[in-house]
C-alpha cells in the first residue's frame, strides 16, 4: 500500500515536471501557473519525504 502511494506520487511528480518545463518554456519561469506547479511539486516531494521518514521510524 505504501509502495503504491510512493509510485503514484513519483509518476505524478514526473508529469508535473514535464508540464512545468513546457509551460516555463512558453510563458517563463515567473508565470503564476509555473509557480503554482512548483508549489504542487514541493508538496508532493514533501509527501514522499514524510513517507520515507515514517518508514525509517518502524
Amino acid at each position: 500500500m505504501i509502495l503504491r502511494e510512493v509510485l503514484d506520487l513519483s509518476k505524478s511528480i514526473a508529469n508535473y515536471r514535464l508540464d512545468k518545463h513546457e509551460l516555463a518554456k512558453n510563458k517563463g519561469f515567473s508565470d503564476p501557473d509555473v509557480l503554482k506547479i512548483n508549489q504542487q511539486l514541493d508538496f508532493k516531494n514533501q509527501n514522499i519525504k514524510n513517507i520515507a521518514k515514517d518508514i525509517r521510524s518502524f
